[in-house]
C-alpha cells in the first residue's frame, strides 16, 4: 500500500468515526439544552430575498434553503433547531416576512412529501391485498383443479406482490418517512435575528 492510499484510509477512518462526528456536531451546533443553533450570515438583504419574486409570491433565495438543509441534515430529526440570521438589520416587517415565507416553504414541502407517502402506502396496501388474492386463487386451484399453468401464474403473482410490498416498506417508505421528519423538523424551526456589534 503506497503512502497516499494509507493517508486516504486513515482519513476515511477518522472522518467516518461516529465519535468524531458526534463531537463535531456537538461543538458546531448543539447547546446545553439539546437545541441546535444554526447561524446564517447575511451581508445584504438581496442575499436572502429572491429578486425574481414580488408581492404575495415573494420567496427566499434557494441558497438559503440549501444552506439550512445542508446543516440540518447532519442532525437527528428529533433535535429542535434555532436559525439565527445575523449580519444585516431587517425591519420587523421584513423579519415577519422571512419567518412566514420560510414556514410556508416547508409547509408546502411537507404537503408534497405527505402526498408521496400516501402514494407509496396505497401501493403497498394494494400489493399486499393482490398478493393474498393470488395466494387464495393458487390454493383454490391446488385443491380443486389440476391447472398447473394457472397455479404457476398465481404462485408467481403472490411471490412478486409480497416481495415488492416488502421492498417498498423497507426501502422506499422508510426513506420517505425519514425525509418527512426532516422537513417537519425544518418547519418547526425557530427563526431569530441578531445584529453583530
Amino acid at each position: 500500500m503506497n503512502n497516499f492510499q494509507k493517508k486516504m484510509k486513515d482519513k476515511i477512518h477518522q472522518y467516518s468515526n461516529e465519535q468524531y462526528l458526534d463531537g463535531y456536531i456537538h461543538n458546531e451546533f448543539l447547546t446545553d439544552n439539546g437545541e441546535a443553533k444554526i447561524f446564517l450570515n447575511v451581508q445584504e438583504k438581496s442575499e436572502i430575498f429572491d429578486t425574481w419574486t414580488i408581492g404575495h409570491q415573494i420567496d427566499l433565495e434557494k441558497d438559503v434553503y440549501e444552506y439550512i438543509e445542508d446543516k440540518t441534515s447532519m442532525l437527528g430529526n428529533d433535535v429542535p433547531i434555532k436559525l439565527i440570521i445575523t449580519g444585516c438589520e431587517f425591519t420587523p416587517k421584513e423579519q415577519d416576512i422571512i419567518k412566514h415565507v420560510m414556514k410556508e416553504h416547508y409547509a408546502i414541502e411537507l404537503y408534497k412529501i405527505q402526498k408521496e407517502y400516501a402514494k407509496y402506502r396505497n401501493k403497498i396496501v394494494f400489493l399486499i391485498l393482490f398478493g393474498f388474492f393470488s395466494l387464495f386463487f393458487y390454493a383454490f386451484l391446488y385443491v380443486f383443479t389440476n391447472y398447473k399453468f394457472f397455479m404457476a401464474v398465481f404462485s408467481f403473482l403472490f411471490s412478486f406482490s409480497l416481495w415488492e410490498a416488502m421492498d417498498s416498506i423497507i426501502y422506499t417508505l422508510s426513506d420517505v418517512k425519514y425525509e418527512r421528519e426532516a422537513i417537519t423538523q425544518n418547519l418547526l424551526m425557530d427563526v431569530e435575528f441578531e445584529i453583530k456589534e
